[in-house]
């Protein structure tokens, strides 16, 4: 009799065998439950359905967090683009950094880019197992079989969600080259080890990203409910969910009406408003607790994912999430950027004093003077710099750190997507309107001059700065990107901005072209 292992495990072991063996963490995830067939335990009830997808999403933070996808890629659009500065020089920043800063692309063994490769497969393997199951089984006859709508929705959604930013981190911008190689499309169980399928094109990837988020709007609740759901679904994926990613995707396509049709749902639900101060959608660390605005969050709190913080934490923010280990100094000593003097020319942020009238500046970032930053490797700054300080703000003391939720879908960023949309149609009012919801919950007052791309450009820069939006945006827009504090000029929207395959793939798959 071989030794069976739950679907949840096949969940964690997809994320061994990818990234790594088993930590003593991870072990916690195991139970022997029968027997296994073809490396994959066949699921028993809609229990073991609910399990898998439950493991994916913990599969999306990898091990240690750094490891994963979820969220991971806002280091991309921040190190490339042109709002933040790099502190080369200081002993803290990897060559990983310095070869995206300065736009070279040439390595495909850093060890990031990996990871969110071999992350975003291990999610897509897991969420496939679930859409095979029920494609060719059907629901189990069992007391939670209501629940496979929403377990398949979810699963769609996830599928959805890793492809969107794989094929943004690893292939042109939608656009530039359609029939262009991207990803691989992974959208069924593999048929053997050996079954290695060459990367699909740019449309392709697209067009099965927008299939799945049909399927996921389809089938997905509308929210959380405690009488028909189980606990654990309190802060994952709804409807709502499925239509910002559908706004997200439908944006970089410029499919405007249609970004603009899902941005209408998600507002005109009423659920998501701005009534909150912008802290408050960062400062959470328990399951079915969220901001007024939060969409989405990824929750790193409970026994089994506190351990995990995610590196763009580590990258881009002030809290340290290992600051356990010293509790009365918890900042990050290991912060790679602080704003561009660019970013904080077009937002104003360059005069402290009256970005200080601006909450998210307030509340979201801190600035030094000279010589005052407490970080010893910052101790020699001779200019005032502003530093991310969005992550790991639960708790007493900023931060009981190794607990914090993620926000990746709020809707300040829906209102301004719409705000820009509406103002390209010629709603002058509208966008307006928009523009002046996240402004004013600022702390600032309403925008009463003339009205441009560039006004409301520069808002969601202060909005969404180091929020896996900056690039993107430049891309959807068709917009050239600045240098930032590189030197004068700017590159075309099309030039070279996405990481190479890694090279661990490559040694695996002959249908990938070197």
């Amino acid at each position: 009799m071989k030794k069976k292992i739950s679907f949840h495990i096949v969940a964690a072991f997809v994320t061994a065998l990818l990234v790594g063996s088993l930590s003593s963490c991870e072990d916690q995830w195991l139970e022997d439950v029968g027997s296994v067939s073809n490396g994959f335990a066949e699921p028993r009830n809609t229990q073991d359905l609910e399990q898998l997808v439950n493991g994916a999403l913990w599969v999306a933070g990898g091990s240690g967090g750094f490891q994963g996808i979820h969220g991971n890629q806002a280091l991309y659009s921040a190190t490339i683009s042109d709002v933040g500065k790099l502190m080369d020089g200081l002993g803290v920043v990897g060559q990983d950094a310095i070869d995206w800063y300065n736009r070279d692309f040439s390595n495909n063994a850093h060890s990031q880019p990996t990871r969110n490769w071999n992350a975003g497969y291990a999610v897509l393997l897991a969420s496939n197992a679930v859409i095979d199951w029920i494609d060719r089984n059907g629901a189990f006859d069992d007391a939670e079989s209501h629940w496979t709508p929403r377990i398949l929705g979810e699963a769609y959604w996830l599928r959805a969600w890793v492809n969107f930013a794989m094929v943004r981190i690893f292939a042109p911008p939608y656009g530039a080259d359609n029939s262009a190689p991207a990803i691989i499309i992974k959208n069924r169980m593999p048929n053997s080890a050996f079954d290695n399928p060459a990367p699909s094109t740019v449309q392709e990837v697209y067009d099965q990203i927008l299939a799945d988020l049909d399927q996921a709007i389809e089938l997905l609740p509308e929210q959380y409910n405690p009488d028909r759901d189980p606990p654990a679904y309190v802060d994952r994926q709804d409807r709502m969910a499925a239509h910002f990613l559908a706004m997200r995707v439908n944006f970089q396509m410029r499919n405007w009406a249609q970004a603009e049709a899902h941005a209408d749902v998600i507002l005109n639900s009423g659920r998501y408003p701005l009534d909150q101060d912008p802290i408050e959608a960062w400062n959470k660390d328990q399951f079915g607790d969220k901001g007024n605005e939060v969409v989405f969050q990824y929750v790193t709190s409970g026994p089994q994912t506190n351990w995990k913080p995610p590196v763009v934490s580590r990258w881009l923010g002030y809290s340290d999430p290992n600051g356990r280990w010293n509790l009365t100094n918890r900042f990050n000593n290991n912060q790679i950027m602080s704003l561009s003097e660019h970013f904080k020319s077009i937002t104003g942020w360059d005069n402290h004093e009256e970005a200080m009238n601006d909450k998210r500046y307030q509340q979201l970032f801190i600035s030094f003077g000279p010589n005052e930053d407490p970080r010893p490797a910052y101790q020699g700054l001779t200019s005032r710099e502003v530093w991310g300080h969005k992550w790991y703000r639960a708790g007493e003391a900023e931060a009981s750190n190794r607990v914090s939720s993620l926000p990746l879908m709020r809707s300040a960023e829906a209102y301004l997507t719409r705000s820009i949309l509406r103002f390209m149609r010629g709603d002058e009012a509208g966008a307006r309107a928009d523009l002046n919801v996240v402004r004013n919950r600022a702390g600032l007052e309403s925008f009463t001059g003339a009205l441009s791309e560039d006004v409301i450009e520069a808002e969601r820069m202060r909005e969404l700065v180091f929020e896996d939006d900056r690039l993107y945006y430049l891309q959807a827009m068709e917009k050239p990107i600045p240098n930032g504090d590189r030197g004068p000029g700017s590159i075309a929207w099309t030039a070279r901005t996405w990481q190479p395959i890694p090279q661990t793939e490559l040694d695996l798959n002959p249908n990938i072209q070197r």
